[in-house]
């Protein structure tokens, strides 16, 4: 019986495994379900993936400076995903000016991994009605806004009022109608290097004057 379910989870597993995913409000963003510890792009939420998660490839950074070794972060992650983000993280950090800043950089990443669950997700992940009751906090106003405006990329960005101050920073990234553009890594890490040091988008304070 045992042998039975195993070999059922196993054949479960593979279908699912490669499967498409896309993102929930724009499905021109898709990706295949994947483990976390491959994927080398953005973790999106799915109810398609099943055990697995939506790994949407992404166009990593222009080479950078090296301000995290490999001994800094792939000792604690020492994955694929793990490299991955390390060249990505190293571009950010070098674009927030703080690559030969130790206690800036340790914060850096401590916002990161605090807001990504330890780098295994790029938005939070809940039901409807658990989203719902967001609709009117964190400067939402409209039925739909908890979902819609949930926390996401590298810094956590998280209601209405949050992606709107980004719309006026990046206006690039459309985050009020293309809200999962914020959680893509390559835009994730931008927007983190300029939340570091803008005193506006977050809570009028800079990180640094900490």
């Amino acid at each position: 019986m045992h042998l039975l379910l195993f070999i059922f989870t196993i054949s479960l597993l593979s279908k699912v495994k490669g499967q498409q995913c896309q993102a929930r409000f724009n499905q021109s963003i898709s990706g295949q379900c994947s483990s976390i510890d491959i994927c080398e792009g953005t973790i999106l939420a799915s109810d398609l993936c099943g055990q697995q998660i939506c790994c949407v490839p992404v166009t990593s950074p222009s080479a950078s400076e090296i301000c995290i070794t490999a001994n800094d972060f792939d000792i604690l992650y020492n994955t694929s995903r793990a490299r991955f983000l390390r060249s990505v993280l190293n571009y950010g950090i070098n674009s927030a000016g703080i690559c030969y800043n130790c206690q800036a950089k340790a914060a850096f990443l401590a916002v990161a991994a605090a807001m990504t669950q330890n780098f295994k997700t790029d938005e939070a992940t809940k039901n409807d009605a658990q989203f719902s009751a967001d609709d009117n906090k964190y400067g939402n106003s409209q039925e739909g806004d908890g979902s819609r405006f949930r926390r996401r990329g590298l810094f956590g960005l998280r209601g209405r009022v949050m992606y709107q101050r980004l719309q006026a920073l990046m206006p690039l990234y459309e985050s009020l109608i293309n809200p999962e553009s914020v959680a893509l890594t390559e835009n994730a890490i931008m927007i983190a290097s300029k939340i570091w040091t803008n005193p506006d988008l977050i809570n009028g304070k800079r990180f640094l004057d900490h």
